[in-house]
């Protein structure tokens, strides 16, 4: 049996579309919704859409992806014993293949190094190749991370066998490998959960996959150039990168948080000078 968790922030019209969708797909028990304490009217109109395959938890605090999902995670776990199966779905998603998660279901159990797994990402229809996968920041990497520019070169320099971290729009995987690795690290509030998680599934022998011959797509939205949000985007994503260090990349911490902290400025400098050069 599978079960299904989706985080709603604000998003309604995009889990309604979501929920709309999933009709079509096979394999399905549960659906739990984790309404991550929106600002609009996302409540009320997704109790609207519950009953009892599709139940909506309303959380009273946003404490992020990691601890939102883990709501549902949890959920399922403890409610619902059948459930042997489940799967994170970010909102703005679309599934054309009716027996996805069955195949998916076949992929898990086919080989039992895979820990998570997803079906191959297109945005808005087209395969991005640099989206599809990337490398999990072990030694140095996240001093590269720091900046766009010797990020997209590391990035190029980095080879396929390297790259085991998947989008965390959609991940599938077993009941008894996310209670393993005790579910998703809470300590971030967005950004790095992906690389936290692969991470965790290498220390219980297991990696992150993407199924290459499955597909789903993933619908983005272009965002306005608002540099007040990109500033509080790049605050929340060092403050992930720099727990990550102290946890995940412990051997060499001590080195990399003090440049990492002084990089941060020099992020906010070259975010400035991208944002003018485009003429805003």
């Amino acid at each position: 049996m599978i079960g299904i968790i989706i985080l709603n922030y604000n998003s309604y019209s995009l889990v309604l579309k979501l929920l709309n969708n999933l009709k079509n797909i096979v394999g399905i028990s549960k659906i739990i919704i984790v309404d991550n304490n929106s600002t609009d009217n996302s409540v009320e109109e997704l109790r609207k859409e519950a009953n009892e395959n599709v139940i909506l938890i309303e959380n009273k605090e946003n404490r992020g992806y990691a601890a939102g999902n883990n709501i549902g995670i949890k959920y399922l776990i403890n409610i619902f014993l059948n459930i042997e199966y489940m799967c994170i779905l970010n909102p703005d998603i679309e599934i054309e293949n009716e027996n996805i998660f069955i195949e998916l279901v076949k992929e898990l159990n086919r080989n039992n190094k895979l820990g998570i797994i997803s079906p191959l990402m297109k945005m808005n229809g087209v395969i991005n190749k640099k989206l599809i996968s990337w490398k999990a920041p072990e030694k140095f990497d996240d001093i590269f991370n720091c900046l766009g520019i010797t990020k997209k070169i590391k990035d190029n320099l980095s080879i396929d066998k390297d790259k085991n971290v998947i989008p965390g729009s959609f991940l599938f995987f077993s009941k008894e490998t996310i209670q393993k690795i005790n579910y998703l690290d809470e300590e971030t509030f967005l950004y790095y959960e992906e690389n936290i998680l692969a991470q965790k599934l290498k220390r219980i022998g297991k990696v992150m996959k993407v199924i290459t011959t499955i597909e789903y797509n993933h619908i983005h939205f272009v965002e306005r150039n608002n540099i007040k949000r990109k500033l509080f985007h790049n605050k929340i994503y060092f403050e992930s990168m720099i727990y990550y260090e102290k946890k995940y990349n412990e051997k060499y911490s001590k080195i990399n948080i003090p440049i990492i902290r002084v990089l941060y400025y020099f992020r906010i400098l070259e975010m400035y000078i991208f944002y003018f050069c485009r003429g805003n």
